[in-house]
Formats: C-alpha cells, sequence, structure tokens
C-alpha cells in the first residue's frame, strides 16, 4: 500500500508540474480541473478586481481549504490542489500563507495534513498540496461528506463511499460485506445507537430501522451487514469483555464479570459501562451552596478506554479485552489484545490517528460514540487533567497488548476552581491546554521542546498551543505569562493553586518555595537549560523576594557550585563546573 500510494503521489507531482509549466504571460495556459487536480486562488484576498496582500495567516483560506483536502481525501487517489492560482482564468495570484501554520490548521479543522511544497510560477510564490486517500470518511468543516466528481465536490453517503472501499484491493475486513442482513439486527442494539446518536441529531428516531443503518454505513447496497456492522449490530457469538474488581493491585477479586456472548458488540459496551457506573463512585464537591457529584474517574474518560479496547485491539485474536477496575485506588486498566497499529507507540499516540480497522472506527464514530479521526485520546487527557489527576498511561505490554491506566480518586478543588475559571469557555476542554496547565502544575517554566514533547507533536503545533494559552485568561489574567525562552504559569494561577489545600496525592507547584533546596533545585534545573542564571530569573521561577533569591545564588557560589560572569545588569552565574 505505501508503495502503491508513493507512485501515485509521482503522478501527481507530474501532472501538478504540467500545469504549471504552462505559465505564459502571468497565468497557466492550462486550466480545465480534473478529477485529481483542482487551481484555487486564496479565499479573502479579491476586491472586485483588485487583489489584496496576501499574508502568512489567512483562517478564511485555511477553512475552505481544510474542505476541499477533505474532499480530496474522500475521492479515490486523493488529489492535489494548487493554491494561488485562479481557477476559471489561470491567473497567477500568488500565497504567503505559511506552509507551517496553514498545515496546522487544516490538520486541526479535519484530522488530515496535507503534504505541502512551495513552488514559483511566473515570480509568484504558490502552494501544492498533496492529499492522500482516507481509509475512512472525512467530513469536512461543515460536517459534509463530499468526494471529487468530475472536477468539482459532490455530496456521498456512508454506505456509497464503503462500496467504493469494498471494491478496492488491500481492504479493511470488516469494511466487507458479512453474511448477516438486517433479519439478524437486534433490537435493543439498534435502541443503543439511537440513543447515542439522538444527543447530537433529533432526527435520527423518526429513521427506520433500515434507513438508519444505511445512514451509519453498516448496511450496504446489497442489504448486507458489513462486518463492522454485524459486530455492533449482531449477535458476536464471543466474549468482548471480561471484568474484573479487586480491592488493590494483585489483590483479592470482589466480583468478575463476562459480557454475554449472544449479545452485540454495543450491548456488551453498554453491559460493561454499567458495571463500572456502580464502583466508580462519586465524590460530592462542595462550593458555597452547590454540591456537585463527581466520579473518581470522569465517565467520558471511561468511556474512550474501553472504546480504545476494542476499536483498535487485534480482532483476529480471541481472547476479551480484560478490564480491572482496583477499588482502593480507583484505577481502571483496559488491556486490550493486539500491539500498537504500525507507526504507532507510546511517544506519538497523541498526535498520530490510526485505526486498525478503519470501518469499525468510522461506524461507531457514525453513531456518535467517537468524534472526528481518532477515538479520544486527547478526550481522556483532557478529562483526567482538568479534574487534577495524572493523564493515562498508554503503553504496549507482554502479549502484545495496549494498556491503558487511568487513575482516579478525589478531584482537586483547586484544579477544578482554575480551570472553570478559564476564559474563553471552549478552552476549559481544550486539551492542548490541559497539558500545558499540567507540565506548569509540576514544572517551574517550560519550553516549547517541552510542550511539543507533552502533546506528542512538532515545534509549530507548541507554538500554536502556547499562543492559544497565553490567549487564555483566568480571572482576567493570561494563564501562562513569557519569561526570556520560557513559560511559567501565571501570577493568578499561581495563587490559585498555590494559596489553597489540598488532599492530591502529589503537591500542585511545589517550586513555589523559600526553602533553600528548592530554590537551589530550581537554580540548576534553569542553568541546565539556558547555561546561566540572573537574579531576576530566580525570582520570576520561584516568586521569592530578590533579596531570598540572592542570598541562594550567594550561598551557591560560596559553596562553589556557580561562579560570577559579567556586571552590573548583565550579571549572571553559571555552573562553576
Amino acid at each position: 500500500m505505501k508503495v502503491e500510494l508513493e507512485g501515485r503521489k509521482a503522478e501527481l507531482e507530474s501532472e501538478v508540474d504540467r500545469i504549471l509549466s504552462s505559465a505564459r504571460g502571468g497565468r497557466v495556459t492550462i486550466t480545465k480541473e480534473t478529477q485529481s487536480v483542482d487551481l484555487k486562488e486564496e479565499a479573502g484576498r479579491r476586491n472586485g478586481k483588485e487583489i489584496e496582500p496576501g499574508y502568512p495567516e489567512n483562517p478564511d483560506a485555511a477553512v475552505k481549504l481544510a474542505d476541499e483536502v477533505a474532499c480530496m481525501a474522500n475521492s479515490p487517489g486523493g488529489g492535489a490542489l494548487i493554491v494561488g492560482i485562479a481557477d476559471k482564468t489561470g491567473d497567477v495570484i500568488g500565497t504567503e500563507l505559511d506552509v507551517d501554520w496553514l498545515r496546522e490548521q487544516i490538520y486541526n479543522k479535519i484530522d488530515v495534513a496535507p503534504d505541502i511544497a512551495v513552488r514559483t510560477v511566473e515570480g509568484q510564490r504558490v502552494l501544492a498540496l498533496y492529499v492522500a486517500p482516507s481509509p475512512e470518511p472525512v467530513h469536512d468543516t461543515a460536517n459534509r461528506l463530499r468526494w471529487r466528481v468530475g472536477s468539482s465536490c459532490k455530496p456521498v453517503d456512508r454506505s456509497e463511499w464503503w462500496e467504493h472501499q469494498r471494491q478496492r484491493q488491500n481492504l479493511d475486513v470488516l469494511a466487507q460485506d458479512s453474511a448477516k442482513t438486517l433479519a439478524d439486527v437486534r433490537e435493543r442494539a439498534v435502541d443503543l445507537a439511537r440513543r447515542a446518536l439522538s444527543k447530537r441529531e433529533d432526527e435520527v428516531t423518526d429513521l427506520s430501522k433500515e434507513d438508519f443503518l444505511r445512514r451509519l454505513g453498516a448496511l450496504g447496497p446489497k442489504d448486507a451487514l458489513s462486518g463492522a456492522g454485524a459486530m455492533l449490530f449482531t449477535a458476536m457469538n464471543r466474549v468482548a469483555f471480561e471484568v474484573t474488581i479487586l480491592d488493590v493491585h494483585g489483590g483479592a477479586v470482589q466480583r468478575r464479570v463476562s459480557t454475554r456472548a449472544e449479545e452485540s458488540l454495543l450491548e456488551q459496551l453498554d453491559e460493561v459501562e454499567t458495571v463500572l457506573s456502580a464502583v466508580n463512585r462519586d465524590n460530592t464537591v462542595i462550593e458555597g451552596f452547590l454540591h456537585t457529584p463527581v466520579p473518581e474517574i470522569p465517565v467520558s474518560a471511561v468511556r474512550e478506554a474501553l472504546l480504545n479496547g476494542i476499536i483498535h485491539r487485534d480482532w483476529n485474536r480471541r481472547e476479551p479485552t480484560d478490564v480491572r477496575w482496583i477499588d482502593l485506588d480507583s484505577t481502571l486498566v483496559v488491556r486490550s489484545p493486539g500491539g500498537f497499529p504500525p507507526d504507532i507507540n507510546a511517544k506519538n499516540i497523541l498526535s498520530n490517528r490510526f485505526a486498525r480497522y478503519p470501518a469499525l472506527a468510522d461506524i461507531f464514530r457514525a453513531v456518535g460514540l467517537v468524534d472526528k479521526q481518532g477515538v479520544g485520546v486527547d478526550r481522556m487527557y483532557q478529562a483526567m487533567i482538568t479534574l487534577g489527576h495524572r493523564p493515562p498511561l498508554i503503553e504496549e505490554v507482554a502479549g502484545p497488548c495496549v494498556e491503558t491506566t487511568l487513575v482516579g480518586g478525589a478531584p482537586v478543588l483547586p484544579v477544578l476552581q482554575l480551570v472553570s475559571a478559564i476564559v474563553p469557555a471552549p478552552r476549559q476542554n481544550d486539551f492542548r491546554i490541559a497539558v500545558i496547565l499540567y507540565l506548569l502544575f509540576h514544572r517551574s517554566f517550560i519550553t516549547e521542546e517541552d510542550v511539543a514533547e507533552g502533546l506528542q507533536t512538532g515545534l509549530e503545533s507548541a507554538r500554536v498551543a502556547l499562543t492559544a494559552a497565553l490567549q487564555t485568561t483566568i480571572d482576567g489574567v493570561p494563564m501562562i505569562t513569557k519569561h526570556e525562552d520560557a513559560w511559567l504559569l501565571g501570577d493568578t494561577a499561581r495563587d490559585m493553586l498555590h494559596s489553597r489545600s489540598t488532599d492530591s496525592v502529589y503537591e500542585l507547584v511545589p517550586y513555589l518555595s523559600t526553602e533553600s533546596s528548592a530554590l537551589a533545585k530550581l537554580v540548576r534545573q534553569w542553568t541546565s537549560r539556558f547555561g546561566a542564571i540572573a537574579t531576576k530569573d530566580l525570582m520570576a521561577l520561584s516568586g521569592v523576594s530578590r533579596g531570598t533569591a540572592k542570598k541562594c545564588i550567594d550561598d551557591m557560589v560560596e559553596d562553589g557550585e556557580l561562579r560570577l560572569v559579567g556586571g552590573g545588569r548583565s550579571t549572571k552565574y553559571v555552573p562553576a563546573t
């Protein structure tokens, strides 16, 4: 498949070269758009007959290009977009859009990151966006499913899209027709799916069972359920989950539940969620007269862990997905048969989207249990961190199996209060903001590299996340602040965490201390990253007075750990060795 995609890209590059090499007198002479190549001028720059200047960032253009990329990704063989050339006249207008910014914007909107090449035509800069065919349907920014028909994008329904996929080679086995039909469908499974989707779309309750299943892509044109559709809506004839409730890690078994083989996957999933809801106790958070029940582990995180355990598991293996609840520690462990899919590992699982069975992932998405192209790892991170818990631990273990561990407990009230004070409010649910907060709960400063590592992404994405955090306020004060080449938690956020007691299993903002050992540790951390430290740096990192910071540094000089360089306002201290 990789060789096939590389060959297809070479074909697209050749076609783009042919079009661009036809440029004469400020326009390309080959302007006829094809199934695979589309010309686009940058949106928002035409003012009547005038062309306004271009800039590195243009949000309107990013939205329109994301929609076009989604259309190409759904189309057989993918395609290419040439940005900066008028589609009807061939006039070379050019574009100044920044490549990294544009790729990031498109990825954030539709979870597809095109390969972007910069070309020069008639002295103007244009961009060629190469889009590979997606193994799953891709919705555009308006939640439309479209693909390329001739020279334009046309609507396509899920069943038609998957029927085309079934006709291609190297297919997902769960996209193929099964031997099951509408007569095999279990009514309770359909009811569960309707209930899940009705939270987003009211009209699904009015659809007949047949129309509903076709809309989900579970029932194909030949009236056969797909393999994925059969799993979700008919008897599986195998146990999908085994649930064990333990008192402590490795301790006594309080209860063991195996789901029923005669039920569908949706029914078995519902049974497991019911079992876990009984042990996932509520904590009452009291703020003034308001009493709010908050479970030990967020329900959304529990569901995402379970979904990961069935969507990405190896269904060629017969053993069930193993679910364990450790009562004393409020810990959930989901172990699914099969290792990580190709090119996925513990260090990039946040930033990569890959489904072992695309048809299964898509039908869960169609039902409304899964968002966008991923299965909610980022949502697990956000849900856990914003309650003051550790992020999920997702790793490959012997078997091979993929094990997801969520460690819950009582929510940390200062963290809840901080998150609820975030403005704009939608950022309270932004997993990038949650990850940055988590890093700064335990580190006095972070860099772009730290954020990139935390988000498991590149530096450009880290910069975008830091910009979003800088534009996020808590009680009117920026959530983070920049100091030299590092980023610190803002003053209001620090005060909220530091001044309020917590029963968390780990200490928040431990670096806000006047103890000499804690200050010396900050000095070592800063100098190991930046080489030298000034008194003002230690003051910013720890919040201590100038006198306290100066005394710490002087003591380290006297002990031979630091030495003075420079003088006056440029005075700094570097490690003595």
